[in-house]
């Protein structure tokens, strides 16, 4: 009898119980029969879905960017919310994405300073999946500009600013654990009400617990 599978379920899976392997182990103590206990099959199988851990690493990283993509889509689309509070809502949902997957962030830094040691450009690697963030930021910051809602006539240094933030908080969650969620969340706020004409201010100010983080699921 025939037995029908699911290609592309079972690559999901690999990635799925990959992803939760490579954050329990890191990237050096993961191997692909580690892979194979993991999702229950056999070693081999997985060779047909990818060709080495380092691969199934990167799709992993992949899914989470994407992830991560599609939520500030959403935002973008939301036609009740200015330039600005797009703008807000998605660093808040990006900090709030970034924390729940710290551990994972962690794996990623030792992978990233595993390819440095080996000669990779590790820069590139990092820009591949950080420029869509990168974009977007820029996007609504310049947007916001055009409709004269920030006092800033330089968004590529704001959004500069904002992207550093962002930067320093993957640091502070994977290495020094200085300070916590809420604190950033506060920095960057405080950054965008200082953008902000005195018109707009108060209204920000007024209404911004309507963008804490516990009320992000939207």
């Amino acid at each position: 009898m025939t037995v029908f599978v699911d290609h592309t379920e079972r690559r999901k899976l690999i990635l799925e119980r990959s992803f939760a392997l490579f954050a329990r182990e890191g990237f050096e103590g993961v191997t692909f029969q580690k892979i194979a206990n993991e999702c229950g099959i056999a070693r081999t199988l997985i060779y047909r879905y990818f060709k080495d851990k380092e691969e199934i690493f990167l799709y992993a990283v992949r899914q989470g960017t994407d992830k991560m993509s599609a939520m500030v889509e959403k935002v973008m689309r939301r036609a009740d919310l200015n330039s600005v509070e797009k703008l807000r809502r998605v660093l808040h949902l990006t900090i709030k994405m970034l924390s729940e997957n710290r551990v994972f962030l962690s794996v990623v830094l030792d992978y990233l300073a595993i390819a440095e040691q080996s000669g990779a450009n590790v820069r590139r690697r990092v820009r591949r999946y950080t420029w869509g963030m990168k974009f977007f930021i820029d996007r609504l910051l310049r947007e916001a500009a055009g409709e004269q809602l920030l006092i800033s006539t330089d968004p590529v240094k704001a959004s500069g600013h904002l992207f550093c933030l962002l930067e320093a908080y993957v640091l502070n969650i994977t290495i020094v654990n200085l300070m916590d969620r809420k604190e950033y969340i506060t920095l960057i706020d405080n950054y965008l009400n200082e953008q902000l004409p005195d018109s707009l201010r108060s209204r920000e100010l007024s209404g911004i617990q309507n963008f804490g983080i516990q009320k992000e699921s939207s």
